[in-house]
């Protein structure tokens, strides 16, 4: 387990930043609590659950986070998400649904610490850019879609987007005229405050207004649907103990690609403040911090959070100059769960939807899905397909989908990697890939080809048909092939067999397989596969030139002589 974070930025904490901490940490709070009690709705708890992870989600990511400016708090893809995993299983049963859910946050936090402790941060290289804007997009009009029905005050049904656009247009007659109002009112208003007063705190401007609005006027009498009695609740840990261990099996595929893409999303918002303000972040130490955070929140009766983009933002702007911003946000929702959440028994439920939808609007990267039809088409076809998988069949199945595509992905990249036939650049003694240098010169009795990747089991066929392609291109074999395999770090028991046929393919044409550049652990795996008999030897070299220079002399001793001075 890595050490706490906390310590040597407490110890040494210079207190003329704490001021600027103070004023970020109000800001974030004023931004992070309306917001936390909408994102409760999505994920189908009462208010309180939302201003419990406000509280432990942050609090807990101090404890071992490197990012200054990074805010884990409630986000609505987390709530979307844990909404989409919890209710299948709870079947409408308040307790289980809320355990359900502190038990997913408890599990995705195990699953974070775990990979922490084995350093695997590089699991955040899994999700595809492509495809993570595809999820996001589809997940962002799922959301949206189901938010407007709550703005127009429509009774939402279940199931996936197509259905719940198709239901919310043709039910749009038994819209509530006052709940419309003030969904749609405060929706421009939040839109309005987005566009001209962004460093204004939106959200809490309208919880307060709409609130007010409605206790005055008594909305809730015409129909204008409203949080309701909310008690005050001191923030204390709790075992979720409303489930069965069935349950576990079931929730773990969702939580394995909860914590993949949560990740990504919010170590690339870390590494961007970090980037912006001259300081490095430790990837494995942010897997444990986001752990910790996800367990905190579950045992606090919380669910799922996040490092959100909207609310680190709104945190730099506020000036944070460290995580002490967290340690006040953290108290400071503590003292809402404690003393202000009745204050919000008559806030509409409408303007909640406002300031969900305002939030997730982001979501639909128009100018990023055109951004990846330009450069690359095959990726913007695989952003479209999480987009319509998350559209036709649903969060949690279109969740899965996107894993699995930046897997399919990843792994077809990998296996089709570039090759390159080297040729000399006339004057030197440097070599290039001859379709980028056209004069770089190539000779007729030597071939010399280059795999522009790390030779594996996933690409070792494709090295070899791509290298019988070229030599059956040729009228007359050359007399050595080169295979420059400077680019692979060790070799596998794949890559070991197909060498060794490829071996003897070139010497039944009448050529003969050399190999130049093997890294050490390559060369160990050679001579290891000669003494077993897996593979004959084949000649190696350190550099091209080595090998020139044995190929130009007539004397097979020096050619010898060359590859056990390489070997020693």
């Amino acid at each position: 387990m890595p050490k706490l974070a906390i310590a040597p930025w407490l110890h040494g904490y210079d207190r003329s930043n704490l001021k600027f901490d103070i004023i970020a940490g109000l800001t974030v709070w004023a931004l992070v609590v309306p917001q936390s009690i909408a994102y409760a709705q999505i994920a189908g708890l009462p208010p309180q659950a939302g201003v419990f992870c406000s509280f432990a989600a942050p609090l807990g990511y101090t404890l071992f986070g490197t990012s200054r400016q990074l805010i884990v708090s409630p986000t609505s893809a987390t709530a979307a998400i844990s909404a989409s995993l919890v209710a299948p299983l709870a079947l409408s049963d308040a307790d289980r649904f809320r355990d359900l859910s502190m038990l997913l946050a408890i599990l995705s936090g195990v699953l974070f610490i775990l990979l922490g402790i084995g350093k695997l941060g590089f699991v955040s290289q899994f999700i595809a850019t492509a495809v993570q804007v595809g999820f996001l997009f589809g997940l962002g009009l799922t959301i949206i879609c189901g938010q407007f029905f709550d703005v127009f005050g429509i009774a939402k049904p279940d199931g996936p987007f197509y259905k719940q656009f198709w239901n919310l247009i043709t039910h749009l007659g038994e819209t509530n005229g006052w709940t419309a109002v003030i969904g749609l009112g405060g929706l421009a208003a939040m839109f309005a405050f987005k566009r001209f007063m962004p460093t204004i705190p939106a959200a809490l401007i309208m919880v307060a207004l709409a609130t007010i609005l409605v206790g005055l006027f008594n909305l809730d009498a015409h129909g204008v649907a409203i949080v309701g009695d909310v008690d005050r609740a001191v923030p204390l840990p709790r075992i979720p103990t409303e489930f069965h261990f069935s349950d576990l099996a079931t929730l773990l595929p969702g939580t394995l690609a909860i914590v993949i893409i949560g990740y990504s999303e919010s170590v690339s918002v870390a590494e961007g403040f970090a980037d912006k303000h001259k300081y490095d972040i430790e990837p494995n130490r942010e897997l444990t911090a986001l752990g910790v955070s996800a367990v905190f929140s579950g045992l606090f009766k919380g669910f799922i959070a996040g490092g959100g983009a909207s609310q680190s933002a709104a945190n730099d702007r506020a000036g944070a100059k460290t995580q002490m911003a967290c340690v006040v946000l953290a108290l400071l929702a503590a003292i809402t769960s404690i003393a202000l959440m009745p204050l919000f028994k008559d806030l509409p439920i409408a303007v909640l939807a406002a300031i969900v939808i305002s939030a997730v609007v982001g979501f639909l990267n128009v100018h990023e899905l055109q951004r990846l039809r330009q450069l690359r088409r095959g990726s913007f076809v695989f952003a479209m397909l999480a987009l319509i998988g998350v559209l036709l069949l649903g969060i949690l199945p279109g969740l899965l989908i996107t894993v699995g595509l930046s897997v399919m992905l990843l792994l077809g990249r990998e296996s089709r990697p570039l090759t390159s036939v080297l040729g000399r650049i006339p004057g030197t003694n440097a070599y290039a890939n001859v379709e980028v240098v056209p004069e770089a010169e190539v000779r007729d009795d030597l071939l010399i080809f280059r795999l522009d990747a790390a030779l594996m089991f996933i690409n070792a066929t494709w090295m070899r048909d791509s290298l019988r392609d070229l030599l059956a291109q040729r009228e007359t074999p050359p007399r050595v092939v080169l295979l420059d395999l400077s680019f692979s770090p060790d070799l596998d028991i794949k890559a070991l067999d197909v060498l060794a046929k490829l071996n003897d393919y070139v010497g039944e044409r009448g050529s003969a397989l050399w190999i130049t550049g093997a890294h050490k652990a390559v060369r160990d795996m050679l001579i290891h596969g000669e003494e077993i008999g897996t593979i004959a030897r084949i000649p190696r070299f350190l550099t091209i030139g080595d090998a020139l220079a044995a190929l130009d002399d007539p004397q097979a001793a020096a050619m010898e002589a060359v590859t056990q001075k390489e070997e020693r």
